[in-house]
């Protein structure tokens, strides 16, 4: 196998016409499985996913065959040259507004999801987690796929079009929580760019910017409960977290969970 690159959770090689995603030895297989199935159910509703084949274990470690993609990610692209940023931002609007058409109960519930990270983040107090809880449950989740992880980064442009890749994240929710999800992840890479981004998805769509907006202290406290994040973006979800508004009364965490 042809090494071709290393992440903080895998590392990815090249087996001939096949790619081999080798995850780090305390990936659970259950959990490596999750993510196999994940991209086999996107692959099935016919989205430009690639194709997996099979789930295997190396020296103690496991990992994912699927389909090579050959080409470029379009967050590459654009950092080589920003003169096409307008060309393949609606590119990638189209690709996520066609992810959010589907309508599905086969993806984990994002409403859960939420609610687990919400709970496992340490950098918030039992107050904090209780507020942004209490507001999980008065929000609307409807059954339409969301990616979960959705930037330019993880879309690869081909000769064949554009794939979209990584669907751990992926799951059966609300489309507003996914755009703002989105805009979070520009707004911890590149400010400016982030606000690009929700500025031309609401404009062409037809969005309510303050309705995608209000996701941020659930998106954002879910954040802080996935994994081991810097400094610099503790502290900016943090703020996102508090400056909503101020956390003034203590309410129990289980009670509105």
């Amino acid at each position: 196998m042809e090494y071709i690159a290393s992440g903080a959770q895998a590392d990815i090689y090249k087996d001939g016409s096949k790619a081999v995603k080798i995850f780090k030895k305390n990936e659970r297989k259950i959990d490596v499985e999750q993510e196999a199935n994940l991209q086999k159910l996107a692959f099935d509703y016919g989205l430009p996913v690639p194709e997996i084949f099979d789930v295997i274990e190396v020296e103690g470690k496991f990992g994912i065959v699927m389909e090579y993609i050959e080409g470029t990610p379009l967050g590459k692209i654009l950092t080589e040259d920003n003169s096409k940023m307008e060309e393949y931002f609606i590119k990638s609007f189209e690709i996520q507004n066609n992810i959010h058409k589907i309508e599905t109960g086969k993806f984990p519930l994002m409403k859960d999801r939420l609610k687990n990270h919400i709970i496992a983040a340490n950098e918030v107090t039992d107050i904090e987690k209780a507020k942004i809880l209490g507001k999980l449950e008065t929000n609307y989740f409807d059954n339409k796929l969301c990616h979960g992880d959705f930037h330019v980064f993880n879309l690869i442009l081909t000769s064949n079009g554009i794939k979209i890749i990584d669907w751990v994240c992926a799951s059966t929710g609300n489309p507003d929580a996914d755009i703002y999800r989105t805009y979070l992840l520009y707004k911890l890479y590149k400010e400016d760019i982030a606000d690009i981004y929700l500025e031309m998805y609401c404009k062409i769509y037809n969005l309510n910017k303050s309705r995608i907006l209000s996701w941020g202290s659930i998106v954002a406290g879910a954040r802080l409960g996935e994994y081991t994040k810097d400094e610099r973006e503790v502290k900016l979800l943090k703020e996102i977290v508090r400056n909503e508004k101020e956390f003034s009364q203590k309410v129990d965490l289980y009670e509105r969970a």
